[in-house]
C-alpha cells in the first residue's frame, strides 16, 4: 500500500469492512481530485477483484462494451459478448464473483457511479436488484460505489427512496486535506516550506492532492502559484 497522508478515520472504517461478518455496501463521495479512488485502491489492493469505472457522457452501448472488456480482463477469459441489458451484465458479474468469495472477503468497486447511470439505461434498477437479491446475502462481499457528483450520490444513493432505501451500510464523505495534512503531504514529497508558505498554498489549492502534486521541489509558494495558476499551460 502506498503511503497515505491523513485519512485515519476513513482507513479505520475501510479496515472494519474487511472483518465484518456480513455484506457491506459502502458509498464514497466528495469533490473531484480529492483522492477517493486512490484511497479505495490502496486500502483494498489485495482484496479488490473487480473495478469498473463509468465513462463520462458515454452511451449505454459504450458503457456495456467497457464492462465486458473489464470483466474479460479480470477473469482472464476471451472478450465476452456485450450484454444487452444491465440485468444481464449483473448476472454475468454474479457468476464471476460467486466462486471467488466463498472463503475470503473480497471487494467490488464501481467508480464514477453516476456516470454509469445513463438515461433510460435501467442501470439503477439492475444494481438495486443485484444488491437486494444476491450481493446483500454474501457475507464475504464488500461493494463500493464512488462518485464525484456529491449531490447525485446523496440524492440517488444515500437518501434513495426506492430499491436502495436504507441499503447503504457505510458512507464516507472524503474531504480535502487540512492545513496540517497539506504540510505532511508536501513533506512526503521532499518539499519543505515554512508554514506561512504552506498556508498560502492551502488557500489557493484548497487541500486538493491532485493540485498539490503540481508543486515542485525548490519552488517557493509564490513561484508555484504563479506557474500553476497564471501561466498559459498551468493546471
Amino acid at each position: 500500500m502506498e503511503n497515505i497522508i491523513g485519512r485515519v478515520e476513513e482507513i479505520a472504517l475501510l479496515s472494519k469492512l474487511l472483518v465484518s461478518e456480513e455484506a457491506e455496501l459502502l458509498a464514497v463521495y466528495g469533490r473531484r481530485r480529492v483522492g477517493k479512488t486512490f484511497l479505495i485502491r490502496n486500502v483494498f489492493q489485495k482484496q479488490l477483484i473487480f473495478e469498473f469505472s463509468g465513462i463520462h457522457n458515454a452511451t449505454l452501448t459504450q458503457q456495456m462494451e467497457n464492462f465486458s472488456e473489464v470483466l474479460a480482463k479480470v477473469s482472464g477469459s476471451l472478450p465476452l459478448a456485450k450484454p444487452a441489458t444491465w440485468m444481464q451484465a449483473f448476472k454475468i458479474l454474479t457468476d464471476y464473483l460467486t466462486p471467488i468469495i466463498q472463503k475470503q472477503k473480497k471487494v467490488v468497486f464501481f467508480d464514477e457511479f453516476p456516470w454509469i447511470n445513463t438515461p433510460r439505461s435501467g442501470f439503477m434498477q439492475a444494481f438495486e436488484n443485484f444488491w437486494n437479491t444476491w450481493a446483500s446475502r454474501q457475507k464475504n462481499l464488500v461493494v463500493v460505489i464512488c462518485g464525484s457528483a456529491a449531490s447525485w450520490m446523496i440524492q440517488k444513493v444515500i437518501n434513495n427512496r426506492g430499491g436502495l432505501h436504507n441499503r447503504v451500510t457505510r458512507k464516507i464523505r472524503l474531504l480535502p486535506f487540512t492545513v496540517g495534512e497539506t504540510e505532511l503531504f508536501l513533506k512526503s514529497r521532499k518539499i519543505n516550506l515554512d508554514r506561512y508558505q504552506v498556508l498560502q498554498l492551502y488557500m489557493v489549492m484548497g487541500g486538493i492532492p491532485q493540485y498539490l502534486k503540481e508543486i515542485e521541489k525548490g519552488e517557493s509558494a509564490i513561484q508555484a502559484i504563479d506557474r500553476i495558476c497564471f501561466t498559459k499551460d498551468g493546471l
